[in-house]
């Protein structure tokens, strides 16, 4: 939900110096940690998070916040987002992606991509998605992968989740690159799995990258591995500017 500050709340993070917002490219191979890590150290703060935790395999879009402004990470955490997909069909694994042990359909059989869009409109709209058993969604205090880990049976949790769009940018079987736009809470390696179940084939996510969070785009973002104090001054979002944009957002 969006933050329920005060008038006097939000008058001090305006005055917060140290209170600002960031827009930063996560590169591949980054836990999304190592963002917050790295702003700590440059602006010499320990006041600083993100919202929505990106897979050290994907990289793209991350929005961090400093001083009082972390008050508006609920905020953006609750936005839209927009991802590229890459999906691999005729492949399975256990975490859904390159990471876990994969496995090969040697029987899975081409198909059109006619057939592909066809089955893709059976994704939109609001929907139930199962939490993946490799997440560090907590089930009883403990986290789902610390649980896969140890072999333990558990019955997963499901989110309620909204698909917005499915756009097809580019299909080669067994190569798929998706244009994805999802409310907060989806898995894309889940949506990558189901959609190989219901082709009867398999499917993994190979790639994801995140685009955009809400109006925010990867485009305007600062890539990680090039951080320094010049470029973080010279593209310091205020509170005061991002409170009138998220003023106006339908969420």
């Amino acid at each position: 939900m969006k933050p329920k500050l005060s008038e006097l709340q939000w008058q001090n993070m305006f005055a917060d110096n140290q209170a600002g917002i960031y827009l930063v490219d996560k590169t591949k191979g980054d836990n999304s940690f190592h963002a917050v890590s790295v702003l700590r150290k440059i602006l010499d703060l320990k006041k600083v998070g993100f919202a929505g935790t990106l897979d050290p395999l994907a990289s793209g879009l991350l929005i961090l916040a400093t001083g009082k402004a972390t008050r508006m990470l609920d905020w953006f955490h609750i936005l839209p987002k927009t991802y590229l997909a890459e999906i691999k069909f005729g492949q399975t694994s256990d975490t859904y992606d390159l990471e876990g042990e994969i496995k090969i359909n040697k029987d899975a059989k081409e198909f059109s991509v006619q057939e592909l869009e066809n089955k893709l409109t059976t994704f939109l709209g609001a929907q139930e998605q199962v939490v993946p058993i490799y997440s560090a969604k907590k089930v009883a205090g403990k986290k789902l992968y610390e649980s896969a880990r140890q072999g333990k049976k558990i019955n997963l949790p499901k989110s309620r989740i909204v698909i917005h769009e499915l756009k097809i940018l580019d299909f080669t079987y067994p190569d798929l690159k998706l244009e994805v736009k999802v409310s907060s809470g989806t898995y894309i390696r889940s949506l990558a799995f189901d959609l190989g179940e219901a082709l009867g084939i398999g499917a993994l996510l190979s790639g994801l990258r995140r685009t955009a969070i809400g109006d925010f785009k990867v485009d305007q973002a600062i890539n990680l591995d090039s951080l320094d104090l010049a470029k973080l001054a010279a593209n310091k979002i205020t509170p005061k500017e991002a409170k009138k944009y998220l003023d106006q957002c339908p969420v």
